[in-house]
């Protein structure tokens, strides 16, 4: 039977080994602890990974040359085991990869040049122990044990060599087990040496029972009966010894729902499946199978760097509320793994057309559409290529010019009823028509002469939105003309499924402050002039129930500043303020700078440095961001603070937009970071155009941006109105209805303290959070939150149920009404729902969790809201369920039950106060570990 794993491989395993040798020795083995039988297994052993989707599987084979330590690490704490990919009867590479390797003794005269690999030698000691130094390197890495594949390449040599090194490799694998005991090896076959072995496999996987692949004619292929009857006489001696088997069959991904059934099959016959294609690099189905909640969105470098991409600004910040996490791929660096499974869709949002290197381009989208994954083109359609036009049922003709329109066709559920009506223009028209069986028109109008135009169509392979009927526009405002959740929603085909939502927590609207370092020495203009770093401190933190996170800005405190001869009277008052329980730290860094890439900004051509680059602090000429970031880290955490209370993040000043290797330094600082985008909604500008992403991924990791932007331009750069700022509650109402997209997020500087006018506003802010009875997070909690948008997974689990991984901080899923309701006693980790016009909002217990639902409401107790983070609610029983909560203030939360509830925490009882079916317990506690709740 033909063995594809070795022959699949997407890199040249010498780098690998290579690599695997310069693992530094000395690093004490991480000691895996004893695995159960894995219910589900997959294998990936293309580029980049996907961690969180791979959590997924209980087991998850990598090449180790695709994952740092870090990543191993992550794949760890997701929830999966990642086993390492080892080929134990050949090197792949040529003589010179192995003479670097010192291995040119442990060769053997057979050689597979079709895959550049070298048969090695299991008797010799050099190879030997090459393998027993790898897999205790492996361990040292974090890996839970080794996917051993090529063990039968032995049988290449001649006939009389063979036992030989069949010994030679039984032998090896007593001794690689004996070495590290606790190391799972997880076999590829080796029935020739299995049957002595007794203790030593973990797991046993073989390949094509049902499903195969003809590596020679490069094509699917059912399995021969002969072959799968000599397969099943293999298995069978394992089946009786209790040894889990690992069936992988091969499928192409467009045949999905056959994959489904063959898993089943498989399943029922007692294996572990994993249908998957022959080179290893899609997300295969196991006896879970991964629900896509990767969006790509590809941007076209030439017309700016990605913050200034629409796609980016605009629809990022949709996409993030209807759950998905967005890969933003720039046209010139495209990944060339497949996408199904992996991406629920691809969008491009490029003005200029076809990127540089169109024929690449336009292969890369080919081989998308191949794979079925939907595609959805914004602004303009990115290739010319006439054959691919076709595919996709388009065609295009010269300019129309300008000339005047009629509407043809509209369909208002998609365009022209959301924002802005269609008002028909032909300026920047591009003359796109559809061919008979092409997509179907959402819009199409007609010309003078009578030729067809259509900007908006959604087809089987996707779906168009074309200039200039995506958005109207002016120097005042925007407005969608489309409507971008239907469209996505129709183009994209995006199923129901659990979104995960970073607007509510336990039932309730999430509420954040944060306060950026600026004006802390400004006078504040009532009785006294107080600083205004105390004036936020006695006015706005003390008397309102809010976590705040509050960051200085060190050249505007300290003695090595501006204005050094202030630093004894507004330190003192920056210690009260950090010490202040409702308070944790931050640092707004050294001198402010006023654009995070100061000589990108240099070379745009609206470069106006009104305030110069950053503060003029006396000697202190050019930018260092280390010593903006970890300097202030530092002056702060000696000077203000305390080592009970270190300073937590950075908050970018300025323009906000740090580069990849800021960010890095900040993370690798111990920081986390947020600020940057601009969103705001007012009755002024009401339309979701000025809804901005809350994620900007970097290289040097992710940016999170301001939930909402401050108060600086309410006011329009503090010249005025100073009341401004209390159009805030407008922006409040209007990401709540009719759909909740942002939390209260409320990010101000010390300056708003200072004015009448201002002071005032806040009042009016502050009292309208308190009315809205949200929990209150912390910035950098909350941030653990977003997080959890982008790293979590879904899977659908062979039983129907939804496992949900990865969720960092983030502990709710939004369902759609049509989705149901949770069933609380067949779920895991989840505790309750709440259900509003904005969506049914499900609390989870944990950053993983099993979700089934029901078609009625379950009538067993649930948490229906809490002003407190929720650390564990387990069901004891029908009627009762231990729970702990933690956070700064007394505990208040509401159970939803049919009888009567009570709580029981150290012994003592606390009795609820019903209303309307809910039974709410206010405890006189921040902490509660343990507590019993009891519904009889």
């Amino acid at each position: 039977m033909e063995i594809v794993f070795r022959r699949t491989r997407l890199r040249a395993i010498a780098e690998r080994l290579l690599a695997a040798l310069a693992l530094f020795v000395g690093v004490p083995a991480v000691q895996a602890a004893a695995l159960p039988q894995p219910a589900s297994v997959a294998f990936w052993y293309a580029d980049q990974p996907p961690l969180p989707e791979l959590s997924q599987f209980d087991w998850a084979v990598v090449e180790p040359g695709h994952m740092t330590q870090a990543d191993v690490k992550t794949l760890r704490a997701l929830g999966s085991q990642p086993f390492a990919y080892v080929s134990v009867g050949e090197f792949d590479g040529n003589k010179a990869d192995i003479a670097k390797a010192g291995l040119t003794k442990a060769v053997t005269p057979i050689r597979n040049d079709s895959w550049n690999s070298q048969v090695m030698d299991l008797t010799s000691p050099a190879w030997r122990e090459h393998l027993l130094g790898r897999a205790k390197a492996l361990e040292a890495q974090g890996y839970a044990g080794l996917f051993l594949d090529t063990l039968d390449s032995f049988q290449l040599l001649p006939e009389g060599s063979r036992e030989a090194q069949r010994a030679g490799l039984a032998s090896l694998l007593r001794e690689m087990h004996k070495r590290q005991p606790t190391f799972k090896l997880f076999f590829n076959r080796g029935f020739e040496v299995l049957p002595e072995l007794d203790g030593v496999p973990a797991a046993v996987a073989f390949e094509s029972l049902y499903a195969g692949w003809d590596a020679a004619a490069k094509r699917y292929r059912p399995v021969p009966e002969s072959d799968r009857k000599w397969l099943l006489s293999e298995l069978e001696p394992l089946r009786a010894k209790g040894i889990p088997l690992v069936a992988i069959d091969y499928l192409p991904p467009e045949r999905i729902e056959e994959a489904r059934k063959l898993a089943k099959r498989l399943r029922d016959e007692g294996y572990v499946p994993f249908i998957s294609t022959p080179e290893l690099d899609s997300m295969g189905i196991s006896n879970v199978e991964v629900q896509p909640r990767r969006i790509a969105l590809v941007y076209d470098p030439r017309e700016g760097d990605l913050t200034e991409n629409a796609g980016h600004t605009l629809l990022g910040g949709l996409i993030e509320y209807l759950g998905y996490r967005i890969d933003y791929l720039s046209a010139d660096a495209l990944p060339e793994h497949r996408f199904s499974g992996l991406y629920a869709g691809i969008i491009t949002w490029m003005g200029s057309g076809p990127p540089e290197d169109s024929s690449v381009f336009d292969r890369w989208l080919t081989k998308r559409l191949d794979e079925n994954v939907p595609v959805a083109f914004f602004a303009s359609l990115p290739t010319e290529n006439r054959l691919l036009l076709k595919r996709l049922g388009l065609t295009l003709a010269p300019p129309p010019g300008l000339q005047t329109l009629t509407i043809a066709t509209q369909d208002k559920t998609l365009i022209g009823a959301f924002e802005a009506p269609v008002q028909p223009r032909s300026r920047e028209l591009s003359a796109v028509s559809v061919l008979p069986q092409g997509p179907k028109p959402a819009l199409s109008l007609t010309g003078k002469n009578g030729q067809t135009f259509v900007p908006v169509a959604v087809g089987k392979w996707g779906g168009m939105a074309l200039a200039p009927y995506l958005l109207e526009s002016n120097n005042e405002r925007s407005r969608w003309i489309l409507d971008p959740f239907a469209f996505l929603q129709a183009s994209l085909r995006l199923p129901e499924q659990p979104r995960p939502d970073t607007t509510t927590e336990n039932g309730r609207r999430i509420a954040t402050v944060h306060i950026d370092g600026d004006g802390f020495p400004s006078r504040a203009e009532v009785r006294g002039s107080p600083y205004a770093g105390k004036q936020v401190l006695d006015e706005f933190i003390r008397p309102n129930p809010f976590l705040t996170s509050v960051s200085i800005i060190e050249g505007e405190i300290s003695p090595h500043g501006m204005s050094p001869f202030l630093a004894k009277e507004l330190e003192p008052l920056a210690r009260a303020l950090f010490a202040d329980p409702k308070v944790e730290v931050a640092t707004h860094t050294f001198s402010h700078p006023f654009f995070m890439q100061p000589e990108k900004a240099k070379d745009d051509e609206d470069f106006h440095p009104e305030y110069g680059l950053k503060m003029a602090i006396p000697g202190y000429d050019k930018i260092d961001f280390r010593r903006e970031i970890i300097g202030s880290r530092d002056y702060i955490n000696q000077k203000l603070t305390t080592p009970e209370k270190p300073v937590k993040m950075v908050f970018w000043p300025g323009d906000a937009l740090p580069s990849a290797e800021t960010i890095k330094l900040a993370y690798d600082a111990g920081l986390k970071n947020v600020n940057g985008a601009s969103t705001m909604l007012t009755k002024a500008k009401p339309s979701l155009t000025g809804l901005n992403p809350l994620l900007r991924p970097t290289e040097g990791g992710l940016q999170y941006y301001a939930p909402i932007i401050n108060e600086n331009v309410y006011t329009n750069l503090w010249k005025g109105p100073y009341y401004g700022f209390r159009d805030l509650i407008e922006t409040f109402e209007l990401t709540d209805s009719p759909r909740r997209l942002r939390g209260l997020h409320l990010y101000y500087h010390f300056y708003s303290s200072t004015k009448q006018a201002s002071i005032k506003a806040m009042e009016d802010i502050y009292a309208y959070m308190r009315g809205q009875h949200p929990i209150s997070l912390w910035m950098s909690d909350y941030l653990d939150r977003l997080h959890g948008l982008y790293q979590s997974s879904l899977a659908r689990t062979a039983d129907g149920g939804w496992q949900i991984r990865g969720m960092d901080g983030l502990r709710t899923v939004r369902l759609d009404p049509q989705m149901g309701w949770p069933d609380l006693m067949r779920s895991q980790g989840v505790a309750g729902v709440r259900d509003l016009p904005q969506g049914r909002y499900v609390a989870l217990s944990s950053d993983r969790a099993l979700l089934f639902l029901r078609p009625d409401r379950d009538s067993h107790p649930a948490l229906e809201e809490a002003n407190l983070p929720l650390v564990d609610w387990r069901y004891l029983d029908d009627k009762r369920v231990s729970f702990s909560f933690a956070g700064q203030i007394d505990l208040t939360f509401s159970v939803r039950s049919a009888s009567a509830c009570q709580v029981e925490v150290d012994g003592k009882r606390f009795a609820g106060k019903a209303s309307a079916g809910l039974w709410t317990f206010q405890l006189p506690m921040k902490q509660v570990s343990n507590g019993q709740l009891v519904c009889q």
